[in-house]
């Protein structure tokens, strides 16, 4: 199978980042996750003190989950510096030899001129999120709701603000999959499944 790049950006609360894991892991391939993220900051000189806005939580209960879920989404990033220096990192990443699996950061944007690409979108109903962040993080409706709103507000304005497009357009995404009518494992099956038929 030649070289090849996953890129996967979500909806804020459908699981994304385990079903990375778990694609990452059946296809034995490199995740990029957080790594990204810290490689980054320190290029651009940004603290890791400095990576969440952790003063304005969204309650004291989920302050935890905020400061998990919002990595990376300073309002440090929002600099010419910091975006230059994570374009800078992930096609570096990118340009290693082996195939790899690119989570978030704009990353589908970033690489959109590399060949052999699969850009994923995970998507799922507000319903479906917020009864997957209440059962997983064991918080109310309420907060979920909350916290949802907030990080995906925060996200699409990052990705917004980095590539001047929205997040969940169709343009760059070869595979969009609503993960509460496939599941996480169905859908780890479905991205698997396109690799090999895009890349073998």
């Amino acid at each position: 199978m030649k070289k090849y790049i996953i890129t996967i950006s979500r909806e804020f609360g459908c699981n994304a980042r385990e079903i990375s894991r778990m694609t990452a892991s059946k296809l034995n391939i490199e995740l990029h996750d957080k790594d990204m993220v810290d490689m980054a900051a320190d290029r651009a000189g940004i603290s890791v003190d400095d990576f969440t806005d952790g003063d304005r939580i969204v309650d004291k209960n989920t302050k935890k989950v905020f400061n998990l879920f919002s990595y990376g989404s300073s309002t440090k990033f929002y600099s010419e510096r910091a975006v230059m220096a994570q374009a800078e990192i992930i096609r570096e990443l990118a340009n290693q030899p082996e195939s790899a699996l690119f989570f978030g950061r704009c990353s589908d944007y970033i690489l959109r001129s590399y060949p052999n690409r699969l850009n994923v979108f995970l998507y799922a109903p507000k319903e479906f999120r917020i009864k997957h962040m209440a059962e997983a993080y064991n918080m109310t409706e309420t907060e979920a709701v909350k916290l949802i709103n907030r990080i995906d507000r925060q996200r699409h304005n990052y990705y917004k603000f980095v590539t001047g497009k929205n997040r969940g357009d169709r343009e760059m995404k070869q595979l969009m999959i609503d993960v509460s009518e496939f599941g996480s494992e169905g859908a780890t099956d479905m991205i698997c499944h396109a690799v090999g038929l895009l890349f073998s």
